[in-house]
């Protein structure tokens, strides 16, 4: 949040797929991971573009956020070598960042044990420690992994028994700060088709209809969207891919602006679609706002739960 206490402006971005330096080590190439290299060699490498994703984040520095949020998939196979690669990336980003891991994260059952502990500064250390959460003022970003290894031509989610439980404790410890969760797939059915879905949906659904939050932000599907968690009034919001030049008009590479601002009796949240065209430019796609109810913030907030990013952005302006 700014210094007046009263503002957070923040992006969101997802689906980066970064593409790999050099030589993919051959010993690693088995199962999934050989035909998801099949795949990006034969098409997909044409289709997600490096120099794509720097002119997204070059348009997110425009806007100079306090903060950017990545709801997953900056790598494509779920490689070490590819993990450093995007911390590195990450490292360039115009402000401090908050991640959650994609299914392309987690592309084989070692990924995420192998990665994560490279993307400690930006998320948790270790797929056992979901949710996370960073406390930005008066807001809560909620970090949940719905990233799991799944069988071949198959890229379902899913969140276990003990991330969901642990997901209603954080969000009722958190009540009355604007909280807002990142996932990866999308909460709910329709937006993605059932073999990349978020299996048992309707578990986290209920738990964020039960203990509340302000918004939830998803990526997987690589198309702007915008709806609500089943069942609530919660806004569900999509981002493209940061990385995909494409011809449909929801797909088309891009990012959202967000900005939250604390009112008397509501958090106001602000979108803006900002779209990359034909031409390489930016334009808005988009805009939407919606009020949602302040609560009485608890007085016993678990502090050791809530570590915020302040550190990482003195650590910015002292190193920049």
């Amino acid at each position: 949040m700014s210094a007046s206490g009263h503002l957070l402006r923040f992006a969101h971005l997802s689906d980066a797929h970064l593409p790999p330096d050099g030589p993919l080590p051959w010993r690693t190439l088995i199962g999934k991971r050989a035909l998801s290299v099949m795949s990006w060699r034969r098409r997909r490498a044409g289709l997600y573009r490096q120099e794509t994703v720097d002119g997204v984040v070059a348009d997110i520095a425009r806007f100079a956020p306090d903060l950017v949020t990545d709801t997953g998939d900056l790598t494509n196979f779920g490689l070490p070598q590819e993990f450093r690669k995007a911390a590195a990336w990450l490292e360039t980003l115009p402000a401090p960042a908050v991640v959650v891991p994609g299914n392309h994260d987690a592309m084989m059952p070692s990924s995420l044990k192998e990665g994560l502990p490279i993307w400690k500064r930006w998320s948790s250390a270790r797929a056992e420690d979901f949710p996370f959460v960073r406390r930005e003022g008066d807001v809560a970003i909620i970090g949940v992994c719905s990233a799991i290894a799944s069988p071949p031509f198959m890229a379902c989610g899913r969140v276990g028994t003990g991330q969901t439980e642990r997901l209603r404790k954080i969000l009722e410890a958190t009540r009355g700060l604007c909280r807002i969760v990142l996932i990866h797939h999308p909460v709910g059915p329709g937006l993605v088709p059932w073999r990349k879905s978020l299996l048992g949906w309707r578990r986290i659904a209920r738990v964020l209809r039960e203990a509340g939050a302000e918004m939830v932000l998803h990526g997987h599907a690589h198309c702007a969207a915008a709806s609500t968690v089943p069942g609530t009034r919660i806004p569900l919001v999509g981002a493209p891919s940061a990385a995909l030049r494409s011809t449909e008009r929801d797909s088309r590479a891009g990012w959202n602006a967000l900005t939250v601002v604390a009112e008397r009796e509501h958090w106001r949240i602000e979108l803006t679609r900002r779209q990359m065209t034909e031409t390489g430019a930016f334009e808005d796609a988009g805009c939407v706002c919606w009020l949602r109810p302040r609560q009485v913030i608890p007085g016993n907030l678990p502090q050791e739960t809530l570590p915020d990013i302040a550190a990482d952005r003195e650590r910015r302006v002292r190193y920049a």
